[in-house]
């Protein structure tokens, strides 16, 4: 393979042979420029970074060339026809849209999200996981079932100074969630570590767990009676997934994820709406989030 710097202009030639099994019969770039897929003689696509040095992955196909479609999401990970055929039925028609953090696999009959796991959920959801986002899950669990070490497994979460972080962390997991019931599930187990965020071990408030840097300024919750940053971050993506489900009610038929609905707007959202001829899912969302109707 050889590589043209166009701004220099420099030629170098790279010896992959080790990294590619079989001559190349179509490449596609990622949006980022870091990765390139190679569709290969032998049906396999390899991910291969754009220095050929590094090799992502190896999939087999089992199609021809002229019935494969490759795209990439916005985080440079790629889907193809063939593993769209894990989410449909082999005799539909499938169509690939790459969107800035997901694909959208249409068929004849459905419309399928393909999204990397985020690393928060990741983390979170990863068998034997020590993360405070997952213990601080599995003792909101153990609260739900009445067990009585679940306080204490919350405290020591508290003593590790690492409460915050576990917090936002099942926050953030929740919004990336489309199931309801996990998200419920997640929202709890925040809402319990809130309970515990708000005061010390001695009963008291708490101010260290809520530290703010400012410059050398830190924030004191025991002297502040305004909400906590938190709280404020938890009330917002509570709304926020309220929107989001009310959204993908296949009666609407309008998903998005969490990161299209933040580059969306609000006002954004509500010009969809109303170009979808949906007056009264706008008017209730301007309602809810306090908008000029």
């Amino acid at each position: 393979v050889v590589i043209v710097d166009t701004i220099s202009m420099e030629i170098v030639d790279v010896d992959c042979r080790a990294r590619i099994s079989a001559p190349i019969v179509s490449m596609s770039f990622a949006p980022n420029g870091r990765f390139l897929s190679c569709f290969l003689k032998d049906l396999t696509l390899t991910v291969i970074s754009t220095s050929f040095e590094t090799k992502v992955l190896d999939f087999d196909t089992w199609e021809s060339p002229p019935r494969l479609q490759k795209n990439y999401n916005g985080v440079g990970k790629i889907a193809s026809f063939c593993i769209g055929r894990i989410l449909v039925d082999d005799t539909s028609n499938l169509f690939i849209v790459p969107e800035m953090d997901c694909c959208r696999v249409f068929s004849d009959n459905a419309m399928e999200i393909l999204q990397r796991v985020p690393p928060t959920t990741a983390d979170l959801f990863r068998i034997g996981s020590i993360e405070p986002s997952s213990l601080l899950l599995d003792a909101s669990d153990a609260f739900d079932s009445g067990s009585s070490a679940a306080d204490e497994a919350a405290r020591a979460i508290t003593r590790t100074g690492m409460l915050t972080d576990a917090i936002e962390a099942c926050t953030d997991a929740a919004v990336s969630e489309y199931d309801v019931a996990s998200q419920k599930r997640l929202l709890r187990a925040a809402s319990y570590g809130m309970h515990f965020s708000f005061r010390n071990l001695d009963g008291g408030a708490e101010g260290s767990e809520y530290d703010i840097t400012a410059g050398e300024e830190k924030y004191d919750a025991s002297s502040d009676p305004s909400p906590k940053p938190v709280a404020i971050k938890f009330v917002a993506m509570t709304k926020k997934l309220r929107i989001l489900n009310a959204l993908r009610d296949p009666k609407v038929g309008f998903a998005l994820t969490s990161i299209q609905y933040d580059a969306l707007s609000s006002s954004g959202l509500i010009a969809r709406l109303v170009a979808m001829q949906r007056p009264a899912l706008a008017t209730s969302i301007c309602g809810y989030l306090s908008l000029d109707k």
